[in-house]
């Protein structure tokens, strides 16, 4: 048994110390990239920077590698548009310098190298990247070179020319930047999906926030997979954004007056689940509140969550474990047993599943009727069902042949861009909003893990949209998940171990730790404390405190609650 990381504490000491060894460029660490995922930071205007330290401007007569290595240190404070460290830059510099146009996470130690009387390179290693429009990039390690000019003001060094960005050390981006989950609607209205965001906090930040929501999806997201009730070309008004006492005023342009009663109470939900913690939002355009009238819709679901219970198959049984006890399933259990399943994905009603065995995928319904065999197509990957009730099935070896049938056994092609030769699927999972789809594969070129979006026609799944990288370590692939509605894990193996790594979309990733032995993972509630691993030993294993450790479930089989 290995240890799980925590989330590690932002204490004054560690935020003093990542400070310190940045001044002399050997500054190191990490990101919190463990716990259980959180609803985000809150969202306020009312901003006090708990960095530890008071950034200074430039001190008398410093020589160049000082007035770069101050300049890096002042980075880290991004009040009043990062005002300490515009000092160091010339007069005509300071101006149209750019911090937000790309944050660089840096690992380990920054060195400088002198290329001439006037000009310095400071070289980095980065594996983490934060886009000007708050998107959140992990990638394989490199080492960047950027370089800085200076130029005499007086008789004071100033650097002249920067990349555009700023470079944080891991520690110090924990500090200065808040992650902001952005809402968007599911075709039917019933859920808001999370498109991640991270920016500074600072002054101004609810204005970011909005911004960006009025901006629009990831394009990932975009082409119908979410939808916003917004009307096409709404934007901040002159009013923009104010937080007061929890109350969130965010004024509006002319186009959100055309909106009817639904579609701005629709409008206020977003806000209010982008502006996270906020207990009111109030919607004003040219300052003047917009009318927002009950219309007896039912809040859509932002998280949704399933039986904490783990689903098994053990004993000629199949249901909810605890402990040497399973809860049946009305009238799916036993058809289930019957089937001789493999693999099992219950839909969220319980009266619905996606059963494989030995001869395909079945459609398993309650009531009378019998076990329809939807897929009969050879080796097939462990189905899903979305709630819309369509079962998801894909051959493991030809995962651009994804099909989507209904209950009664009508097929549907879906499109995707997936790999068509030498890819292996591993897993393929449908969120529970129903908006995206998750697909683990083995391919020539080593593991690969991909969200995607699902474009509806008229609510039948047509197509996948973009295919999202999450970033994947080179053991062989033996399993992935969805951990909640903003982050996925994965089960790999690695010589006599298995390890379960977390993996948030559009967030950095963890590794959770090793386990002996490890064939499959599901999701529960509760983020990564809900996880749990099946062994080949048949046993079922929980994280708990800093270790995994058995729940005193035994299984044959573990299955998907949609």
């Amino acid at each position: 048994m290995s240890e799980l990381p925590g989330r590690k504490r932002r204490t004054l000491f560690s935020v003093w110390l990542a400070v310190a060894t940045a001044i002399t460029l050997a500054a190191c660490g990490g990101v919190p990239t463990s716990g259980n995922v959180t609803a985000g930071d809150v969202v306020s205007d009312d901003v006090e920077l708990d960095i530890g330290f008071a950034p200074q401007g430039p001190r008398a007569d410093s020589t160049q590698e000082e007035i770069m290595q101050e300049f890096l240190l002042a980075a880290i404070d991004p009040q009043n548009d990062y005002r300490v460290a515009r000092e160091f830059l010339a007069e005509s510099f300071a101006g149209t310098w750019n911090p937000d146009a790309l944050t660089t996470i840096r690992t380990g130690v920054g060195t400088q190298r002198r290329v001439s009387d006037t000009e310095l390179n400071y070289s980095l290693t980065t594996s983490a990247s934060v886009s000007n429009d708050g998107h959140y990039q992990e990638s394989d390690a490199e080492t960047v070179s950027l370089p800085f000019t200076f130029v005499k003001e007086g008789d004071q060094w100033r650097i002249s020319s920067a990349p555009e960005g700023i470079v944080l050390s891991e520690d110090s981006f924990g500090v200065v930047f808040g992650e902001f989950a952005l809402h968007y609607f599911d075709p039917t209205y019933q859920y808001l999906v999370p498109d991640v965001r991270w920016f500074p906090n600072r002054s101004g930040t609810s204005v970011r926030v909005v911004s960006a929501l009025l901006a629009g999806q990831s394009s990932w997201l975009s082409n119908g997979a979410l939808i916003s009730a917004f009307p096409a070309g709404t934007q901040l008004g002159d009013g923009f954004v104010d937080i007061t006492s929890g109350v969130a005023t965010v004024d509006l342009s002319e186009e959100a007056d055309g909106a009817n009663s639904l579609e701005r109470e629709r409008m206020r939900q977003q806000l209010s689940a982008s502006l996270n913690n906020v207990t009111s939002v109030v919607m004003t355009v040219g300052g003047i509140p917009l009318s927002t009238p009950e219309t007896g819709a039912l809040p859509a679901v932002v998280n949704p969550t399933v039986e904490p219970a783990p689903l098994v198959l053990r004993d000629n049984q199949f249901g909810y474990a605890s402990n040497d006890d399973v809860t049946t399933i009305g009238q799916i259990s036993g058809k289930v047993v019957e089937l001789g399943a493999s693999a099992v994905a219950l839909a969220r009603n319980r009266s619905e599943a996606a059963v494989r065995n030995d001869l395909g995928v079945y459609a398993v319904r309650a009531g009378a009727s019998e076990p329809l065999l939807v897929d009969a197509r050879g080796g097939l990957a462990a189905p899903s069902i979305d709630n819309a009730g369509f079962i998801w099935s894909v051959p493991v070896g030809d995962g651009s042949a994804i099909r989507a049938y209904e209950l009664d056994g009508t097929e549907h092609i879906v499109a995707s861009t997936v790999p068509v030769t030498d890819a292996r699927v591993v897993s393929m999972a449908v969120s529970r909003d129903g908006a995206r789809l998750l697909l683990y594969l083995d391919t020539a070129i080593g593991p690969r893990l991909y969200v995607a979006g699902i474009v509806r026609q008229d609510g039948v799944p047509s197509s996948l949209g973009e295919l999202f990288a999450l970033p994947v370590t080179a053991e062989t692939p033996l399993a992935a998940t969805w951990v909640d509605n903003r982050t996925v894990a994965t089960l790999s193996a690695s010589e006599d171990e298995t390890l379960i790594r977390s993996l948030e979309i559009g967030g950095p990733s963890a590794l959770l730790g090793r386990i002996e032995g490890g064939v499959n993972i599901v999701g529960g509630n509760g983020g990564t404390d809900g996880l749990r691993v099946l062994t080949t030993d048949g046993d079922v294993f929980r994280p708990r405190g800093t270790s995994w450790q058995r729940t005193g479930i035994s299984a044959e089989m573990l299955g998907t609650q949609q």
